[in-house]
């Protein structure tokens, strides 16, 4: 998880720079421009670019006012015609000269563009790469959250089965029910002398078998935040009987309230 935290803030500082950079390119194009208008701005450029047919009805004139900077600069020498006008070079006599304001003005508005769309692609791509993670963490998560909840019910299954199995097998010694949650009568009796009591010693199952679904059971019980006596059981202090008590009483509850969930949906 530290790994991935680790990869989303990476891609976050990656796309706030790549707008740190695109911002850069709009400050620097509007700087070239400016210096743009400042050099060519002039009545002379104003009358040469007049002169030509197809650009005379787009010359902006407020762009052409002696070289003073104006917020037609953002407009350029002849606005948004300044796009496509490729047709740079003139004759004069018989020598050529080049339209140069207009040059300047073509390449600083495609040269942003450019900047622009990169930079835009570069960020599109990163919120991509952070989305397909979130939604491909979303889908691990789910599946996890299957994976417990199908466990659980399998182990739940299992402890249930091996409950039926000791209750027909000790049947005699299960008859009188313990309250082993609550009875503080028997915290002076040590285990032996309680088994004796209970018939524990009588019920041949290993303990540490029965102890192993008892510690599952608990978990369970932890997992699904059950009444805190079911929690915080000392498991070690309980004889044979009162851990298979433990048991069926925890499995009730927990098979009880798995109902209840499938009913309330």
């Amino acid at each position: 998880m530290k790994k991935i935290k680790k990869f989303k803030e990476f891609k976050f500082i990656n796309i706030c720079l790549w707008l740190l950079i695109m911002i850069f390119i709009i400050v620097i194009g509007f700087i070239f421009k400016i210096i743009n208008q400042s050099i060519y701005g002039t009545n002379e450029w104003k009358n040469i670019i007049s002169s030509f047919d197809n650009l005379n009805n787009k010359v902006i004139d407020s762009w052409f006012n002696n070289s003073k900077i104006t917020w037609s600069m953002f407009i350029g020498p002849i606005g948004s015609s300044s796009f496509i006008q490729f047709q740079l070079v003139y004759k004069v006599g018989d020598s050529y000269g080049f339209i140069i304001p207009i040059f300047w003005d073509l390449l600083i508005n495609w040269l942003i563009i450019a900047g622009v769309l990169f930079c835009l692609i570069i960020i599109i791509i990163e919120i991509f790469k952070i989305n397909k993670l979130e939604k491909f963490l979303d889908q691990k998560e789910k599946i996890l959250l299957s994976n417990v909840d199908n466990k659980k019910i399998i182990l739940l299954e299992e402890a249930e089965e091996y409950i039926q199995k000791m209750e027909n097998k000790y049947k005699e010694y299960l008859s009188n029910e313990l309250e082993i949650l609550d009875n503080k009568n028997n915290s002076t009796l040590s285990i032996a002398e309680r088994s004796k009591i209970d018939g524990s010693n009588k019920i041949q199952e290993k303990r540490y078998e029965l102890q192993k679904y008892s510690n599952k059971l608990r978990s369970l019980a932890i997992e699904n935040k059950l009444p805190i006596k079911f929690q915080e059981i000392n498991l070690r202090n309980l004889t044979k009987k009162e851990l298979i008590e433990y048991m069926k009483k925890t499995q009730l509850i927990l098979k009880s309230k798995k109902e209840n969930t499938i009913n309330s949906k």
